[in-house]
């Protein structure tokens, strides 16, 4: 389902793609959308879900269907699994991507505010059920989750919010998905750093390329952490 596309017609996550001759190049067609592309150069990734229905934000946030409450002191780890956007790029990984098409794995693209109105950032809205063991879905990514309350007090988490640069998806030949871990240290009943780490990448999987802050494609700030501090709840 990803890499290179091949000429005829492709299901990508329950969407009609094609790619046909026209002239001496190429015509990438899904529904409305077509563009005239090389036709040994397109490929189909995961991507980052920020890039659906145009580059808004760089930040994620889970919203968890529902809250998981941790005592002080205590740590829970569980799975997610979150939509994420089905790009459609030309180039490569030295000379850069252009973006051709964008179109989210599932659902329509939600965005929403986290924290107030002259303050606050956008985000993408991405809700995701509570799993306690990693349950693969179609189209989904499967991303592992660890919570620490290091606060004094218990807490009740019920969003976790990151940046999506430096978020990364893998993906094998049977179209699976996984995603980088999150980490989220609890500070307060209010406030908690979130970080992304690196999955020692299982066998037959590789990783996705980056669009945020690459030439060509999305550009974007840079410099980036790893890790966020959610000043407006939990």
């Amino acid at each position: 389902m990803f890499g290179r596309i091949s000429f005829g017609e492709h299901d990508v996550c329950r969407v009609q793609l094609r790619l046909e001759r026209y002239g001496d190049r190429c015509r990438y067609r899904r529904g409305s959308v077509s563009a005239l592309v090389p036709c040994d150069d397109v490929y189909v990734y995961p991507m980052a879900p920020v890039l659906y229905p145009e580059y808004l934000t760089s930040y994620i946030m889970l919203k968890l269907q529902e809250p998981v409450m941790i005592r002080h002191g205590g740590k829970e780890e569980f799975w997610a699994r979150l939509e994420f956007d089905v790009a459609i790029v030309v180039g490569s990984g030295d000379a850069g991507y252009e973006v051709v098409d964008v179109f989210p794995s599932s659902g329509i693209g939600k965005y929403a505010l986290y924290g107030s109105p002259n303050r606050g950032i956008i985000v993408r809205f991405v809700p995701v059920e509570v799993l306690f063991e990693p349950l693969e879905e179609p189209c989904k990514a499967l991303v592992r989750v660890t919570v620490h309350n290091r606060s004094i007090r218990p807490i009740r988490l019920s969003r976790i919010v990151f940046p999506a640069q430096p978020f990364n998806l893998y993906y094998d030949d049977a179209g699976r998905v996984a995603g980088s871990s999150i980490y989220v240290a609890v500070t307060s009943p209010f406030t908690a750093v979130v970080s992304l780490r690196e999955l020692n990448l299982p066998d037959g999987f590789r990783k996705a390329p980056r669009l945020l802050g690459q030439k060509g494609g999305v550009a974007v700030q840079t410099r980036w952490s790893q890790s966020f501090v959610m000043n407006y709840g939990l």
